[in-house]
């Protein structure tokens, strides 16, 4: 039997056959068991309430089109981190995922660490753009300093702190967002 090279676009042809070297689909989001998008690979098309993975999400590739949330416990409940882009250094435990549509005004700032979009110490936690399942928190139409205290100390809670020592917010497109938010122990 004479066995002649590949060409190019042979060679692209049997990639695809071999497992975990599939084409994404857009709307699909792929989770990875490594950073940069290496070890085990699970990949999404639709709604999953419930995710039993066995090994915590390092990395996540998006196939394009909606953002996905992709929550640490089952049906949704947060935490869930809104992922819009391929994240390359994550440590996410993922209990559920859906594809949604993002919310208008600034994308959540996608998380490069454990624990999302924050930064947590022992006694207190910063959340640059605070999010929930629905997006950005938004806080009134009114913008003053009361209600975005209101719900600072709300989301705060929501996370397991006490109450919000800190907190600020943006205005995009005529809706006022909660920004730079300190949850602590003390509120």
């Amino acid at each position: 039997m004479h066995l002649r090279p590949l060409s190019g676009l042979a060679l692209a042809a049997g990639l695809l056959l071999v497992p975990g070297a599939s084409a994404q689909r857009a709307g699909e989001i792929t989770v990875f068991s490594g950073i940069g998008f290496t070890g085990r690979a699970f990949t999404l098309s639709g709604q999953r309430d419930t995710l039993n993975l066995g090994w915590t999400v390092r990395s996540v590739r998006m196939g394009g089109g909606p953002a996905w949330d992709l929550c640490t416990r089952t049906n949704f409940r947060t935490p869930c981190n809104r992922v819009t882009r391929n994240v390359t250094n994550v440590r996410w435990t993922v209990a559920s995922a859906r594809p949604t549509v993002a919310t208008p005004g600034p994308e959540p700032i996608p998380p490069q660490g454990g624990g999302g979009a924050s930064l947590r110490g022992m006694t207190a936690e910063f959340f640059v753009a605070p999010a929930d399942a629905r997006g950005r928190i938004e806080t009134s139409r009114q913008g003053t300093a009361a209600a975005a205290s209101e719900a600072a100390n709300r989301f705060c809670r929501s996370r397991g702190w006490v109450g919000s020592s800190y907190e600020r917010q943006e205005t995009v497109g005529g809706r006022n967002f909660l920004a730079d938010v300190l949850c602590t122990r003390t509120g």
